[in-house]
């Protein structure tokens, strides 16, 4: 490759900001294939084009080399599972989720943002991939927030949204950030115990920028994904958002330590919210199905859909 490092330039890709589709076909023996990409880009008006690349390690390339019909589902913000699902290889995917076929046999998920059926317009090979463009046949928009995507990590606008508009609410807010790299969390001690870095919010700045800024200045590189928890302390007259963040290297700005998650004792947290934020975490982390709490310190609801 030129002395370009792989890894150091699947990095810089990952830095665009994209959304994810579910590209689906049914087969010539009738069983049907899927794969995640963000690879997925709108060609032409017209006539009506789109595009998506799979890769040549897919075990479905053959099938994508020799359909002539196929279908685009752009994911909404609540399907990050269904993500995950089509990037596994599992082969029973399409007997865990619900779903139609279009009328050339290609599978429509449900709930998605939007979707569409394509017939092949043109394949190209183009180096480890193939760029397979579709002309659309029909499409339909159900005009569903959809799931972002950034530097390995799932995002939704829809949801940031919505928490931003409940953080307007005149109480001092705080934002943090729970900072993963690889199998552990960035944690800061103190006399008090552990602790989730944690600052003060200026007034005009969002609770992701100001994370972003304080960032920037101590030299942490981290990607800041979707609000995870969100509550208020009444009694102190505070709001507290806390985002997801991946590191992007074991470098931590001096904001403490990385402790790797099956090693973390709870109860060394001296703030209950904060305990009870990482013992949620540790839990979803085992299970890679994470929710977004809103509620106060002491009660409040897990939105799983809606994340």
């Amino acid at each position: 490759m030129n002395n370009i490092d792989a890894k150091e330039l699947r990095t810089a890709f990952g830095s665009y900001m994209t959304g994810v589709t579910v590209a689906t076909a049914q087969a010539s023996d009738g069983s049907y294939v899927g794969f995640t990409a963000n690879s997925f880009t709108s060609v032409s008006m017209d006539p009506p084009l789109l595009l998506v690349c799979p890769g040549n390690h897919l075990s479905s390339l053959s099938v994508f080399e020799e359909v002539e019909h196929f279908a685009i589902n752009i994911l909404s913000h609540g399907q990050e599972s269904v993500s995950n699902l089509f990037a596994s290889s599992k082969t029973s995917r399409f007997e865990q989720l619900r779903w139609e076929a279009d009328e050339h046999g290609s599978p429509i998920l449900n709930d998605v943002a939007a979707s569409f059926s394509c017939v092949v317009h043109q394949r190209i090979t183009a180096g480890d991939h193939m760029i397979l463009i579709g002309r659309v046949t029909g499409f339909s928009n159900t005009k569903n927030g959809g799931l972002g995507y950034c530097r390995s990590g799932y995002f939704s606008l829809e949801k940031e949204r919505q928490a931003d508009m409940l953080t307007r609410s005149g109480l001092t807010g705080f934002a943090g950030a729970i900072i993963q790299y690889q199998d552990t969390l960035l944690l800061q001690l103190d006399d008090n115990g552990l602790s989730i870095p944690t600052l003060a919010l200026d007034n005009e700045l969002s609770a992701r920028s100001s994370l972003t800024q304080h960032f920037n200045i101590i030299g942490l590189h981290a990607s800041i994904g979707p609000v995870y928890s969100l509550y208020d302390d009444e009694d102190q007259s505070t709001r507290y958002t806390f985002l997801k963040a991946a590191a992007l290297s074991s470098e931590t700005g001096g904001l403490g330590q990385y402790v790797p998650i099956s090693s973390i004792e709870t109860q060394d947290f001296d703030n209950s919210s904060q305990r009870n934020m990482v013992e949620r975490y540790i839990r979803e982390f085992q299970s890679q199905e994470f929710g977004l709490y809103i509620g106060s310190s002491q009660t409040g609801e897990i939105h799983r859909d809606d994340y």
